[in-house]
């Protein structure tokens, strides 16, 4: 166990490097799909959380965004901020996904008229691949774990969540 902070710190990033490239993160694409890294995160934030507000009345938004009467800036930012991007980027994924059809917006359910971004059903496809072809990925790095194995690791990980503050309450659970 290290001692002092910079050791801790070459421990990390030493771990870093290793579990990046052992789960392929600085592959292209994300398990051999169409989609980034970076969009694969908001699809499933998206598919975490539905109902972003897309648009809020008076908003002023742009050119494109008035024509197709999209403002995907307030979803944007509230992404950007929960996944630490920058919104414009965010703002780009979502009309990307917006074209392509794995996203739309739906009339919000309060009296201020604003408009929801949801999966469609195209989009909930998509998002249910990329979630099994992760969980394949991650099902054949851990197959040659035993029983007791499986369970030390799923406590280290869940221990190393707690430590450094990740793990978010839902998700949270007595290390025995």
């Amino acid at each position: 166990m290290p001692t002092d902070r910079n050791a801790l710190v070459r421990d990390l990033r030493c771990f870093n490097r290793f579990y990046t490239g052992l789960i392929g993160l600085l592959d292209e694409t994300l398990t051999h799909s169409a989609y980034t890294l970076t969009e694969a995160r908001v699809l499933f934030e998206l598919g975490r959380r539905p109902g972003y507000i897309a648009t809020s009345p008076g908003g002023k938004a742009g050119f494109l965004a008035r024509a197709l009467q999209i403002d995907f800036g307030p979803a944007a930012s509230d992404i950007a901020r929960e996944l630490q991007l920058d919104p414009a980027y965010v703002t780009r994924i979502l009309r990307k996904f917006s074209s392509a059809g794995l996203i739309e917006t739906l009339p919000g359910s309060d009296a201020l008229r604003r408009r929801v971004l949801a999966l469609t059903v195209r989009g909930e496809a998509a998002l249910a691949a990329l979630q099994a072809a992760a969980d394949r990925d991650l099902t054949r790095l851990t197959a040659g774990l035993g029983d007791e194995e499986a369970a030390e690791l799923s406590d280290m990980l869940a221990r190393v969540r707690d430590l450094l503050g990740g793990a978010p309450a839902s998700e949270r659970r007595e290390i025995g």
